[in-house]
């Protein structure tokens, strides 16, 4: 779990990664530090635990988007989306370039996702992203218990999981996850489950659960829903690329 805000981390997280900018995530006191780089500029952007902000660095251009990302959080719009609309469109080919085997139900929610959001539904998509995340997190899942080699600690994996709603499935997956013996030495890969899969995986299933449970009016914004777009592809790169090292070295726990 972060140190900052979650909420708010998720965001920064999710513009981060929609505009392409090379960055780290660390933990320090009462907040969750996001360091940039762009060529030889690094700034950084700290969320606090109260949801709170400030960015550091040297002024540069790269500072000076982390100013304007942090003012767009705090008004509500996600970031500083500068995706042109040619972009975009190519999101469900850049996912199939990047990921060949993408499970076809994961990619048809993906691109209804797309089409809400020209539409000018945002609460249509996030409600759409988190199905297409839930159906990857799922088959993440099944891999998993699928390569555990020893067939008892299959077996009570898979009766800890079975019938059970997607939160509990994940949690289970992660407590499991985290006694493993056969965990991947790519540190890209070694930090996803906390960092870029984790979040993202709450996030979108918070946004559709705000959609799909009617006690309130979501409060969703289009620069948001853009940003985990952008972010969505990423992550569904990195899910399979979690099953593939499972698929390859089994899985010892």
């Amino acid at each position: 779990m972060s140190n900052g805000d979650e909420k708010v981390c998720a965001t920064v997280r999710s513009a981060l990664e929609a505009h392409k900018i090379d960055f780290q995530e660390s933990e320090i006191q009462n907040a969750t530090k996001f360091t940039g780089k762009s060529g030889a500029q690094v700034a950084s952007i700290n969320v606090y635990n109260t949801g709170k902000m400030n960015v550091e660095g040297k002024q540069t251009d790269l500072k000076t988007w982390m100013a304007e990302l942090k003012d767009s959080v705090e008004k509500g719009a996600g970031g500083p989306v500068t995706l042109l609309p040619a972009e975009i469109e190519k999101f469900p080919q850049t996912l199939r370039e990047r990921v060949p085997e993408c499970d076809d139900v994961i990619l048809w929610f993906f691109q209804e996702s797309l089409r809400c959001y020209k539409a000018d539904s945002p609460a249509g998509s996030a409600f759409m992203l988190g199905a297409a995340s839930e159906k990857a997190i799922l088959i993440l899942i099944d891999t998993y218990a699928a390569a555990i080699g020893d067939d008892t600690n299959r077996e009570k994996f898979l009766s800890r999981v079975n019938g059970k709603m997607i939160s509990k499935k994940y949690e289970e997956f992660k407590a499991s996850y985290g006694g493993c013996k056969s965990k991947p030495t790519d540190l890209l890969l070694a930090q996803d489950l906390s960092q870029l899969l984790d979040g993202a995986f709450n996030f979108y299933r918070h946004t559709r659960n705000a959609v799909g449970h009617p006690q309130i009016v979501p409060d969703l914004d289009k620069g948001v829903i853009l940003a985990n777009l952008g972010q969505f592809i990423v992550y569904i790169e990195r899910i399979y690329a979690l099953m593939k090292h499972f698929q390859a070295t089994g899985v010892e726990v």
